[in-house]
């Protein structure tokens, strides 16, 4: 018997209940038979569904949220990377797949993977760890533990912890020990004039209220944290949020939810390699999943070491 591509779903993640039947009716015959549903979840073993990928001889499909595709991420990278991953919008942010410009209706999603192609994406650490989209740590931090602590999903969910810990964060000091990316010879003219418009590599934040470390432009939900993050650059983006007055709610932050839109509560710049001291230990995140509370992080990032599978929109080769 034709051994058929996994399609994992997560039944607990975002904040709609999956029906992989009903998607698999929306699909074409010719797709439906070359996938099996199978539900996943906790404590995520993908040892099996790995292998079953690389029999089938195509991508590993995960239908869920940021979280379940880091860890996903995670086994495929201890797995040396033998297939793709495929990943299926199903969570409440969808930051990963929202980056990639993969449509956000999972059966749609599906049929474009399905006819897509594979990326190498860079493979960014923290403290030797791989994430696939962005880890932080500051504001951004505290709403990824607040999260994992409630039962509930869905963007007012984020909303409601989002307005938590903006009350509760307070800025912390960093220091650097970074490489950074030495300036690159505009090609074309329009890439000219950006770097005569944008000025010089902007420095090092020797404070943040918010800092990520992005490899893709996108928190989740429409939220542009990094705008000029690549996944093929070779480099990873810091961004910083200003912590935000009262005014900036209505001023400032529309502009974040906008590609291109333009904000001073966001600053960004480039580095390769970094070890960062900061000035007490705080919570991180990595892909929006929490972990543990540190005062010291290296971040580096691998060229082009992860497989992804990526539709026509994806912007990059």
């Amino acid at each position: 018997m034709e051994v058929k591509l996994p399609l994992l779903f997560n039944t607990k993640a975002g904040a709609s209940r999956k029906d992989p039947d009903a998607l698999m009716r929306r699909l074409p015959a010719h797709h439906r038979a070359c996938l099996e549903p199978i539900a996943f979840g906790p404590p995520f073993d993908f040892a099996p569904h790995i292998a079953q990928a690389l029999a089938a001889d195509g991508p590993l499909f995960v239908w869920g949220g940021d979280g379940t595709l880091h860890h996903a991420g995670k086994a495929l990278v201890a797995a040396g990377c033998p297939v793709p991953l495929a990943a299926v919008p199903g969570g409440s942010g969808n930051g990963l797949v929202r980056g990639l410009r993969t449509p956000l209706e999972p059966h749609g999603a599906v049929i474009r993977l399905l006819e897509g192609r594979e990326l190498r994406m860079d493979l960014p650490r923290l403290d030797g760890a791989p994430f696939l989209n962005l880890c932080g740590t500051g504001f951004e931090a505290l709403i990824a533990h607040d999260f994992e602590g409630g039962s509930s999903r869905g963007f007012m969910t984020y909303l409601k912890k989002s307005l938590r810990s903006w009350r509760e964060a307070e800025p912390v000091g960093l220091r650097w020990d970074a490489v950074l990316p030495g300036a690159a010879d505009p090609a074309t003219r329009s890439e000219r004039l950006r770097a005569a418009w944008g000025g010089e590599e902007p420095r090092l934040p020797e404070q943040a209220w918010s800092l990520c470390l992005a490899n893709l432009p996108q928190y989740g939900s429409g939220f542009w944290i990094a705008p000029h993050a690549s996944p093929v650059d070779g480099v990873l983006q810091w961004a910083t949020l200003r912590k935000p007055r009262h005014l900036d709610l209505v001023t400032q932050l529309p502009a974040l939810f906008r590609e291109g839109g333009h904000t001073d509560l966001r600053r960004e710049g480039r580095l390769l390699k970094a070890v960062l001291h900061l000035d007490r230990p705080l919570p991180w995140h990595m892909d929006g999943e929490a972990v543990e509370a540190r005062d010291r992080a290296e971040i580096a990032i691998e060229p082009q070491a992860f497989r992804m599978q990526v539709t026509a929109a994806c912007p990059w080769r």
